[in-house]
């Protein structure tokens, strides 16, 4: 239990001082929203986040602030924390087990998606459960065990369905425990790959429906993702442990972890591996991105925890511990500044409260640009929304937009990229277009907040 608790703590450690960033917004918003709203959203983006958007709605009815939205995400990684010493318990020994679920609790990237109002930190706890429950089926040769790997395989792929690329890890290790000696779970168990291919089965069937509704989302969805490049591999190093010298030292420490664990070998090695196979499979198909792989953390910290075990004497083990939690302090202390997201929504937020006047207007670009950025909904209330229709699920034509200024003085322009790596909005929206072209209007400033940003039109005076 004291790594869950140290998990909830550090979780908690500053956890309201960062701003909402954009993605943080879209899943509060998604939350907090009417169902009906929520369907009609899901008709058109975010369909492979249904379930999570769902998880997070009893929360949303109790309170949208940064406390209360990110507080699921430290749950889950405690629980994970959890999960992951059981795990190094059973495959290893209890000292291998608490030093791997220390190690988890400290790494920056861990603390990072621990406070964030996305799937991400949940994802992991489910693939660490999911993993714990193959042992378990390995161990007690039962059906209904096999039968709760498969359901906990249709949970992973309904939360975030790039996580069952865990699956891949899990093949290669139940072939691994029927070609050796070294089992899952004891000398004596062996896994039944017919009941394995069972399961799969059972989960492929409970993923279905959620790769139908989401196949023609693709686009909207991953269009912005990229082939990774050389840099991303020891860009992905930093992200999870805050800097170079610590993730150096990660991969020496899971390089004598592999070769010291045994059976936890079998079990994290092809699990910790899967960052590279997303990479591989991204060279074609870009699905890579560091966060979309936060679910093989664990696996990393399990082989590197046991080679902290592996240490003599004993007590190196602990001593690197706490040099690996020295060396992360600076980044700890980074990632909970206000304006570490890659938007600062808080600021914008208040920018725009401050400046707005009775009667002003705002224009979203794209058409989404509202979950996007409204998550602080103070400063929005009162403005007069040009994006869309009366019945605000239709987005104006440039016609309708250009009528619909007729009598305003002021267009606040509320967007993102242009000036970024992603993908812009901006350049083809029509709506925006038109605004550009009228005119009647001319842009009198600009102010960024990272990624998003806003622009403030004013009617020109005859």
């Amino acid at each position: 239990m004291i790594p869950a608790v140290a998990a909830m703590l550090i979780g908690l450690w500053g956890i309201t001082t960062p701003s909402f960033w954009r993605d943080e917004s879209v899943s509060t918003l998604a939350a907090a929203m009417p169902i009906g709203d929520l369907w009609h959203l899901l008709d058109s983006i975010d369909r492979v986040h249904a379930l999570y958007y769902l998880l997070l709605r009893p929360v949303a009815a109790l309170s949208t602030g940064e406390l209360a939205m990110r507080l699921p995400s430290v749950v889950a990684t405690a629980a994970a924390a959890y999960g992951i010493a059981v795990l190094g318990r059973k495959l290893a020994t209890p000292g291998a087990g608490l030093l791997a679920a220390s190690l988890y609790v400290v790494l920056p990237m861990v603390s990072r998606y621990a406070q964030e109002v996305r799937s991400y930190a949940i994802v992991t706890a489910v693939a660490v459960l999911a993993t714990w429950v193959l042992i378990e089926a390995t161990r007690r040769s039962s059906r209904r065990w096999y039968l709760a790997y498969g359901a906990c395989l249709v949970l992973l792929g309904w939360f975030h369905v790039y996580a069952l690329l865990l699956v891949v890890a899990h093949v290669v290790t139940v072939l691994w425990g029927r070609a050796s000696s070294s089992s899952l779970s004891s000398p004596s168990s062996r896994p039944d790959v017919v009941r394995f291919a069972g399961a799969l089965a059972v989960a492929g069937a409970g993923i279905a429906p959620l790769a139908l509704l989401a196949a023609g989302q693709r686009e909207t969805q991953l269009s912005w993702l990229k082939p990774p490049k050389p840099s991303d591999l020891p860009w992905l190093g930093e992200q999870v442990a805050g800097n170079v010298w610590v993730a150096l030292l990660l991969v020496a420490l899971m390089v004598v972890g592999a070769f010291s664990g045994g059976r936890l070998t079998a079990v994290a090695l092809p699990w910790a591996l899967l960052p590279f196979v997303s990479m591989a499979i991204s060279l074609v198909h870009p699905v890579y991105n560091p966060r979309y792989v936060l679910f093989a953390v664990p696996a990393m910290t399990l082989l590197a925890g046991a080679g902290l075990n592996a240490l003599r004497p004993r007590a190196l083990g602990w001593i690197g511990l706490v040099l690996v939690a020295a060396l992360t302090v600076p980044t700890h202390l980074t990632i909970r500044e206000p304006d570490t997201r890659p938007d600062n929504l808080r600021d914008m937020a208040a920018t725009l409260l401050a400046r707005q006047r009775p009667g002003d207007a705002v224009l979203y670009v794209d058409e989404h640009r509202r979950l996007f950025s409204a998550v602080y909904e103070d400063a929005y209330r009162n403005l007069r929304d040009l994006t869309y229709a009366p019945d605000r699920r239709t987005p104006r034509t440039a016609a309708q937009l250009t009528a619909a200024l007729d009598g305003v003085e002021r267009v606040w322009l509320v967007t993102g990229g242009r000036k970024h790596m992603n993908r812009a909005f901006v350049e083809d929206d029509e709506r925006y277009l038109a605004l550009m072209a009228n005119r009647d209007f001319a842009l009198r400033s600009t102010d960024d907040f990272g990624y998003s940003w806003i622009g403030l039109y004013i009617r020109k005076r005859r």
